[in-house]
């Protein structure tokens, strides 16, 4: 027992060497590296997404070039997008536009919220469900990234 007492203080000597844990090499520096902040990683909203909702039927999309919300009965309307703002967990893109000469302007906000969501009518399952308000009107419905339906429709 002695002998294995002797080996483990040993061990514990030569652990200790050096400037470093285990004897780094000389010039190492002993310092451990910043630790990333204390906050988890937020929501990645990055990125396009895909909306459909149901009574009435539209669909939105996200896109680096604009939001576009198509409510098949009134039209498309497609804004500049404006960028993500991280509410919580929710991701939010709030676009405006005045009035062009004679036209009307439009304000038009996408809110999802990340959560299973199904849009009644179809198989497919959504990764978040979505808000969406033009001019005072609020529409709900899902979202997803094009390339998570695109995988549910593969047979």
């Amino acid at each position: 027992m002695t002998r294995s007492a002797v080996v483990f203080a040993a061990c514990l000597l030569l652990a200790g060497c050096g400037d470093g844990p285990l004897g780094a090499a000389e010039g190492a520096s002993s310092v451990p590296a910043d630790a990333p902040a204390g906050a988890a990683p937020g929501p990645d909203y990055a990125g396009d997404f895909d909306l459909a909702g149901t009574e009435p039927f539209w669909v939105g999309r996200v896109r680096e070039g604009g939001l576009t919300l198509d409510r098949m009965e009134g039209g498309a309307v497609t804004l500049s997008n404006p960028g993500v703002r991280i509410d919580g967990e929710q991701g939010v893109w709030d676009a405006e536009a005045g009035a062009p000469t004679g036209g009307q302007g439009h304000r038009l906000v996408f809110r999802l919220t990340p959560q299973p969501c199904s849009d009644g009518m179809s198989d497919r399952v959504f990764t978040h469900a979505a808000e969406v308000w033009l001019d005072g009107t609020t529409f709900k419905g899902c979202a997803a990234r094009p390339e998570d339906l695109a995988r549910q429709a593969r047979p």
